[in-house]
């Protein structure tokens, strides 16, 4: 299709109207949910970013001593906060899955050249867990002053946020002594798919991308605790809303002020929703994690591992329509694969794939389903490649069989993905890096 000759391209862009903003020292590793245990580059990058990488043997379990006063490997402390309780959280972390056979968090990191320790602070220990003056908190919070990685599971980044922060939002003693290690840089926080989720602040999550789109933006305000966790419950639970619609709670804010964050962005069409929530907490950068794929964000500057990509959104110059749905025009993305870079301050994007200079496709690529699964990834991915102008999308009402359901009156959501001078395509090997394609929902 194209000729994969390695390069080194840039393109900055101009400054954003709301800076990027974060401790210089933080830094944030974000997995998207649903990563293949076989994803090497990405626990390598994890592994490389400790300082203390080398080449485990990963077709053993005990690459690694867990004593940590002696290994030579990277201490990971394991959190599994977002399960639903403790004892599924140490299910998690020690055993493998007996149904799909994926493996649990000791044998996992093991596999990669980790020394893995449990964190064992959960929604129903946290008074004691997440807190110092007892055996097992004080065991928590020594572990996470020990270790090179902090890493939360997925789930439900409420039963997170209640486990690690008290009622008022601010920090539990356990997430203090996180807080102050990764605020000097002695320790990289992690997590996939709920544990990246929170990083955020505020976070959000619950309900789908076009129920998002039809609510207007208009998450519900949740505090930590909440019963319902993130799911929009101001008319009750029997409503639509509350299955479809979200909310927003106290994140952990380790990303920057100014970015609201998201994943298993690939699958199911959370560009929209990334954006719609964009509008909603005010903020003007978005970070969308596809499926098996991750971004390091090291202060400003972030790096994509892994098997699909990572969408970068910037709406600073964007404009948001009144009306009875959400609505955006000329919102930006930028679509990374594995190996790219992108200062989040300057909005530069480096890429080692070829630039596109000659268009492979001569016919728009307009979707049908473009809420559905890669449907955004492939529409922003082929108008860099193409000699159309733009691509079009529309997204369905869903379709329920049983009550609530949306009424006759609910529109097709559209989309468009069109491109000016400071769009650029890089390809190579089958990868895609798409920067400043424009967007439209309508």
């Amino acid at each position: 299709m194209h000729c994969t000759t390695k390069v080194l391209a840039a393109l900055a862009t101009a400054a954003l109207a709301a800076p990027f903003a974060a401790h210089a020292q933080v830094k944030v590793f974000m997995l998207g949910g649903a990563v293949a245990d076989s994803n090497n580059a990405i626990y390598a990058g994890l592994r490389a970013a400790t300082g203390k990488d080398w080449s485990p043997n990963t077709s053993s379990y005990s690459n690694c001593s867990t004593n940590w006063s002696t290994t030579l490997c990277p201490k990971i402390a394991v959190i599994t906060a977002s399960a639903e309780s403790k004892a599924v959280g140490v299910d998690a972390f020690a055993n493998n899955d007996p149904t799909s056979g994926k493996l649990g968090y000791y044998n996992l990191f093991q596999k990669y050249g980790f020394s893995p320790k449990h964190v064992t602070a959960h929604i129903d220990n946290y008074t004691s867990a997440s807190y110092s003056g007892n055996s097992e908190g004080d065991a928590n919070i020594a572990l996470v002053n020990q270790a090179d990685v902090v890493f939360l599971n997925g789930g439900d980044q409420s039963r997170a946020a209640r486990t690690l922060l008290k009622n008022d939002g601010t920090d539990s003693p356990l997430m203090a002594a996180i807080r102050t290690r990764v605020n000097s840089g002695a320790l990289i926080i992690a997590g996939t798919s709920a544990g990246t989720m929170i990083q955020g602040n505020a976070m959000y999550g619950e309900g789908i991308a076009y129920g998002y789109i039809y609510y207007n933006a208009n998450l519900a305000q949740k505090s930590v605790g909440s019963s319902t966790g993130l799911r929009d419950d101001r008319y009750g639970t029997t409503a639509l809303q509350y299955y479809d619609n979200g909310g927003k709670m106290t994140g952990l804010g380790f990303v920057g002020g100014n970015v609201a964050v998201d994943t298993h962005c690939n699958a199911r069409g959370r560009v929209a929703r990334t954006l719609a929530a964009m509008r909603n907490l005010g903020k003007t950068q978005g970070i969308c994690v596809d499926e098996d794929a991750a971004l390091y964000l090291n202060g400003s500057t972030g790096k994509m591992f892994g098997n699909n990509g990572v969408s970068v959104m910037d709406t600073s110059a964007a404009t948001f329509p009144t009306g009875s749905y959400f609505r955006v025009y000329g919102a930006r993305v930028t679509y990374l694969t594995h190996g790219d870079a992108i200062n989040m301050s300057t909005k530069a994007v480096t890429s080692t794939k070829t630039l596109i200079t000659r268009q492979y496709y001569a016919t728009p690529y307009d979707s049908t389903n473009v809420l559905g699964p890669d449907e955004i990834t492939r529409s922003i991915t082929r108008i860099v490649d193409s000699t159309t102008s733009y691509n079009l999308g529309s997204a369905p009402v869903p379709v329920y069989d049983t009550a609530p359901t949306y009424p006759a009156s609910a529109p097709v959501i559209r989309m468009k993905f069109y491109k000016d001078a400071n769009t650029k395509g890089y390809y190579s090997s089958g990868r895609y890096t798409a920067v400043n394609v424009l967007v439209d929902i309508y």
